[in-house]
């Protein structure tokens, strides 16, 4: 066996129960629209809107997270506003001068002289720039309703999802379920992603397709067309009930490649009026869990610490030695 200097990023997803600082994101009230009457003929009246952000990360990192406001369905969204960790601002040109974030503690979004063709989703992430890989970014979002006496009402059924956000801790091999309540059924359109992650262009905002179910329309006998990633085929299905489909995600065979961010989507069956048309998301955390060395079944040689690839343990004759680190800064490969 060789003591060998591998990347870390290999090295990472072996260790991930202890050496992940997760990032979840709250928006208050998601649930319900942030609504506001413009008052006809009334000068004094100022178009304002607060939507509130709160997050936290564990373990706290050093530096300020990357606080970010997008607006758009979850699939297809804006960068509207952006405070970087250095403490650069962004704002794109159709908000200058009318949007803002007083804290970076607890970010909200405040929109002054706001539009009529403002409203929509709009999305809070935050993202520890100490880990920003799929767990040190998340985001939720809220929809922003703008009505007026002559404008009528807007988006009556709109999509909104629920999710289990308690990390699921899971070992290689074994199963992933994780849970999320929301608007099911053969009518509606259900998708898992994982992500994000980074392209090589710097774009750090691509999500991986797990499942998705087709919506069908209202009466069709037709359940829907259920289409799983090549990555996942075999492993991954929805839940079911008297009506269909549920949202709940289930991952057999768990494999370090799988850990990460999973996020729940959906819209609302097609045959309800549904003019938001913009995909609400939550998001849950998949960790391996630590495993203990074992030589059973093993053959005599030396082997990678499951729990930390730092270290490695030799198995001879049934016996197991170690585990012992590897030199400063040093990772095990088992095939090297």
């Amino acid at each position: 066996g060789l003591l060998v200097a591998i990347s870390a990023v290999a090295c990472f997803e072996s260790s991930l129960a202890d050496a992940v600082a997760i990032t979840n994101v709250t928006a208050p009230y998601r649930g319900s629209w942030v609504v506001i009457w413009h008052t006809w003929g009334d000068p004094t009246f100022v178009n304002r809107v607060e939507i509130g952000c709160e997050y936290s990360i564990s373990s706290a990192p050093a530096t300020p997270p990357t606080i970010t406001w997008l607006k758009g369905s979850f699939t297809d969204r804006q960068v509207i506003y952006k405070l970087s960790s250095s403490g650069e601002v962004y704002v794109h040109p159709e908000y200058a001068g009318r949007v803002s974030v007083p804290s970076r503690t607890r970010p909200t979004l405040v929109l002054t002289d706001s539009k009529f063709d403002g409203w929509g989703r709009y999305w809070c992430r935050v993202t520890n720039e100490e880990q920003s890989d799929e767990f040190g970014t998340d985001e939720e979002s809220r929809l922003f309703w703008f009505r007026s006496s002559y404008d009528p009402a807007r988006g009556d059924y709109y999509s909104f999802v629920k999710v289990d956000k308690t990390p699921v801790r899971v070992k290689t091999g074994g199963t992933a379920k994780l849970l999320c309540e929301g608007w099911g059924g053969k009518e509606a359109s259900i998708v898992w992603f994982k992500g994000p992650s980074c392209t090589q262009d710097g774009n750090c905002n691509v999500y991986e397709m797990v499942i998705n179910k087709t919506a069908e329309e209202h009466f069709s006998p037709d359940p829907g067309t259920v289409n799983v990633s090549p990555k996942y085929a075999g492993r991954a299905s929805l839940g079911a009930n008297n009506m269909g489909y549920t949202l709940d995600l289930t991952i057999t065979d768990i494999r370090p490649a799988d850990v990460g961010r999973y996020w729940c989507t959906n819209d609302w069956p097609l045959y309800f009026r549904n003019e938001v048309q913009s995909r609400d998301s939550q998001s849950v955390v998949v960790l391996l869990d630590d495993e203990a060395p074992s030589c059973d079944g093993k053959a005599d040689g030396m082997y990678q610490d499951p729990g930390d690839c730092s270290r490695y343990y030799t198995c001879s004759g049934g016996w197991l030695y170690g585990p012992a680190p590897c030199l400063t800064g040093l990772f095990f490969n088992e095939a090297l």
